[in-house]
């Protein structure tokens, strides 16, 4: 399941409290479990689950361990119910395409690490707006080292004009030719899901 826990954590507390209730809902619909050899042919069951907190390339990569933590405690009584059942499950913070690099940016005499990108066209940061073509390197902030803190919204928020300011929207890089695309676990949520089945 791909979640997009930055546009909840962007939108507060009650964008965080019916994402919550919609993977729960969600999760409930899934037939998770082991089936036997016969039933995986005439009633197939889920085995695995991947929650997948998406746009990862749009905070630090210390901050992606946090947000696999929040992601696991909004989504605790749906891993309880369907590991209980026999479901394997993994939560990751990924990117199928990463639009964005790491830097340090001096701020106040303090180092920041910071992601450096080409905002989409219309995005504005400290008052600028962005054209689409101009890259920008934004300190995302720091998501809180306590998951429930992140996850309560308490922690991030802000003023309703300024709610976004965080996570910032990103073109997604123009890759070489032939090249793939740049990514963030995505290799990972593959052998999760599939990798026993292609060995």
């Amino acid at each position: 399941m791909l979640v997009d826990l930055l546009a909840a954590l962007n939108s507060g507390p009650g964008a965080l409290a019916d994402l919550e209730t919609a993977l729960d809902g969600v999760t409930r619909a899934f037939r998770a479990g082991r089936a036997s050899a016969l039933g995986a042919i005439f009633r197939p069951r889920i085995d695995r689950i991947l929650f997948a907190a998406t746009k990862a390339d749009h905070l630090h990569h210390a901050d992606h361990d946090r947000l696999e933590a929040a992601l696991r405690l909004m989504t605790a009584r749906a891993i309880a119910r369907a590991e209980g059942l026999g479901t394997s499950i993994d939560v990751v913070a990924l990117a199928a395409v990463r639009a964005t690099r790491e830097a340090e940016i001096r701020h106040d005499g303090e180092t920041l690490p910071a992601i450096v990108g080409t905002p989409e066209a219309g995005e504005k940061i400290a008052g600028q707006v962005f054209d689409g073509i101009a890259e920008a390197a934004v300190f995302p902030g720091r998501l809180p080292d306590d998951p429930a803190a992140a996850i309560s919204g308490e922690a991030l928020a802000l003023p309703e004009a300024d709610n976004d300011w965080r996570f910032v929207r990103f073109r997604p890089p123009l890759a070489g030719r032939g090249a793939p695309p740049p990514h963030i676990r995505l290799d990972r949520a593959l052998q999760f899901l599939i990798g026993d089945r292609l060995a």
